[in-house]
């Protein structure tokens, strides 16, 4: 999952906001002062200065005009006198117009001014358009005399007023753009306060990278470079090794002591580790409870092996994580560079391999990587490979081993035991591939191929014979299980009764809810539920108090060393009683000898299991073998001696003890 982002300095939130408020703001004011300019634009285009300069002329022509109308001689028409009046009423129009007006407003005496020449021209235009006689003229003379004065002083007031409003206007637009230059001042510091935060969230997240945050060591990507650098650098064979170690039941200590004594325990083992790895080129945590260190030049595989013999001295003493001593170990594994490592990751994996047989070996070891765990893991990697494609090209098949009852001989079921007819390599056993599904998941696909080829095997045989199936912790976990054993036996027409889902104990270990409530709802469906190897796991009592089965298998271990051991026929003696009181039913597994048989019957074992009654067997051979226990019982009712079973009636799909 993907982490959110989220700021972790108080001043942070408050930068980013105002810098916003800031961007905001700068295009706030350029927008007003786009404005301004464009009234200011406006303003020129009607210059009502201009309008009012260019009316005094006119009403100085147009007395010039009618004066000039009845001198002798005089060429001026009625048609002149008209055209200058119109043009002075004109004049006085646009002076009244609500643009003209905007100046007027700003002194009363303009517009007064402005209201009674537009009045006095309204009153003498009668006159001027009707002159007759030199007396017309004059008395309209007369009423115009006055205007020239007011026409000078409204030319004074407008001139006044628009130089105070440029004024004004020039002042505004300076303030806008000094405001906006001011912003754009703080928006630049903003921004290089927010690179500069970046740049900090940047080596942050490159240190978060680089350091592991609960141990202080490198993290694995800051390994992995250090890694690829040195192969680049140094790649001669044998100059760079690989130590990686793993510390051993560390689950146990999360399991007991909590995660935070866990964290404790690998800060603990970080602090021990620094002193004697003081020559490793990189120490890293790759993650979990695993820890590697990287060592470069010339022998740097001795110097490897060397640093960890003293690494597994670190533990040594115990370690006190949430003040609990804790006695805890480490497996180690060293891989050095060779002539068939094409990289880095090869030097890993060798690594890992080396680590991993250690485990497997012995715990608190160390295990140095050779070509005999290459050449194993190469070849169980082609394996795994193979088996992808084992079930559609049909290599997997069924061998059925009978359960009998140990008291009439009869075979009551058969568990289906999964084997593999690989092209090249002929049968391999489960014991080498089941473990190879499990990792990588396969072993979901091949165990419904399993479920639905068991319930077509047992659909041929009598409806009293049952078939029990192996199911791994992995598919006991799956939420289609159920559905599709469902949908596997209606397909085959089995009553679901007569399937029995066998598990092992470390199936049940971890969440015991889920694992109760599985079982619950196979009991429901009617599916059959046994216990496999029992008495071999941690808690197998509390096992049978907890969880609803139907047949507890006893492990082959006590059934076999019951011939030997008084002790081991208390403990199935024990077992076969409790089932009993619980209404279990009990199966010997490893029944090989007539006496083994003997023995766990007279101990209490309902069936037994194992190579005495028939290696496992092909479905025919199965549907044989039926076959003529149901012709003796017959015969056997009649009082006739039954059919000897033919040499041969046995299969051939033998496996090894054990498998």
């Amino acid at each position: 999952m993907r982490r959110r982002f989220r700021f972790r300095s108080g001043w942070e939130i408050p930068l980013v906001g105002a810098t916003s408020a800031m961007a905001l703001a700068a295009i706030g004011m350029l927008f007003a002062g786009a404005q301004h300019v464009g009234r200011i634009s406006r303003s020129t285009e009607n210059n009502v200065v201009y309008q009012v300069m260019a009316t005094a002329p006119e009403l100085t022509r147009l007395q010039a005009t009618i004066a000039a109308r009845f001198m002798p001689h005089s060429e001026v028409t009625d048609e002149d006198v008209a055209l200058r009046l119109d043009i002075v009423l004109n004049r006085m129009e646009v002076l009244a117009a609500n643009d003209s007006q905007e100046l007027s407003r700003d002194d009363p005496e303009a517009s007064f001014l402005v209201e009674e020449m537009r009045s006095v021209v309204r009153s003498v235009t009668p006159t001027i358009e009707t002159l007759r006689t030199e007396t017309d003229a004059l008395k309209a003379l007369a009423a115009l005399e006055p205007l020239n004065a007011k026409a000078a002083r409204l030319a004074s007031l407008t001139t006044s007023i628009a130089s105070r409003r440029v004024a004004e206007g020039e002042w505004r637009l300076s303030w806008i753009f000094r405001t906006i230059t001011a912003q754009v001042v703080c928006l630049t510091l903003s921004g290089l306060a927010l690179v500069l935060l970046l740049r900090r969230m940047r080596q942050r997240a490159r240190h978060a990278a680089e350091i592991d945050p609960l141990t202080g060591l490198a993290s694995r990507g800051s390994f992995n470079e250090a890694l690829e650098g040195a192969a680049e650098a140094s790649p001669q064979l044998g100059s760079i090794a690989v130590l990686m170690l793993d510390l051993d039941l560390f689950k146990h200590v999360n399991d007991t002591l909590g995660h935070a004594a866990g964290d404790a325990l690998l800060r603990e083992t970080a602090e021990r580790l620094r002193p004697v790895l003081t020559d490793a080129a990189s120490l890293a945590r790759l993650g979990g409870d695993e820890f590697a260190a990287l060592f470069v030049g010339p022998g740097a595989g001795n110097r490897a092996t060397e640093c960890a013999r003293h690494v597994m001295g670190c533990f040594d003493r115990p370690f006190l994580p949430a003040g609990v001593p804790v006695a805890i170990s480490a497996s180690i594994g060293v891989s050095v560079l060779g002539a068939d490592d094409k990289g880095p990751a090869d030097l890993l994996k060798g690594a890992d391999l080396a680590l991993y047989a250690a485990k497997d070996k012995q715990r608190g070891t160390l295990r140095i990587c050779d070509a005999s765990l290459k050449t194993a893991y190469a070849a169980r990697r082609a394996l795994s490979m193979d088996l992808e494609h084992a079930v559609e090209r049909g290599e997997l098949f069924l061998a059925f081993q009978p359960i009998v009852s140990l008291v009439t001989g009869r075979t009551e079921s058969f568990e289906a035991l999964l084997r593999w007819r690989h092209p090249s390599r002929g049968v391999v056993w489960p014991a080498d591939f089941i473990p190879i599904a499990e990792d990588t998941g396969l072993i979901l696909p091949i165990g419904r191929w399993v479920i639905r080829e068991a319930c077509r095997s047992v659909s041929d045989w009598p409806d009293d014979v049952r078939i029990a199936i192996n199911l791994s912790a992995r598919q006991f976990s799956d939420p289609s299980l159920i559905a599709s054993i469902a949908d596997a036996a209606s397909e085959h027409g089995i009553e679901p009764n007569r399937l029995t889902l066998e598990i092992t104990e470390s199936t049940l270990i971890g969440d015991d809810g889920a694992a109760l409530a599985t079982l619950d709802a196979l009991r429901r469906t009617g599916i059959r539920t046994a216990l496999d190897d029992f008495g071999t796991g941690y808690a197998s009592l509390s096992y049978l108090t907890r969880f609803p089965f139907d047949t507890i298998k006893i492990d082959r271990s006590f059934v076999q060393g019951s011939c030997e051991s008084a002790n081991h026929q208390v403990v199935v003696r024990a077992i076969c009683g409790l089932a009993a009181d619980l209404g279990v039913e009990t199966v010997a597994e490893g029944v090989e000898t007539q006496d083994h048989a003997e023995l766990a019957s007279a101990l209490g074992c309902d069936f037994g299991q194992g190579f005495l009654f028939d290696r496992p067997l092909s479905p025919i051979d199965c549907a044989a073998r039926l076959a003529r226990e149901r012709l003796g019982e017959v015969q056997a009712r009649r009082g006739a001696r039954p059919m000897p079973a033919p040499d041969d009636a046995r299969t051939q799909i033998a496996r090894p003890a054990g498998a």
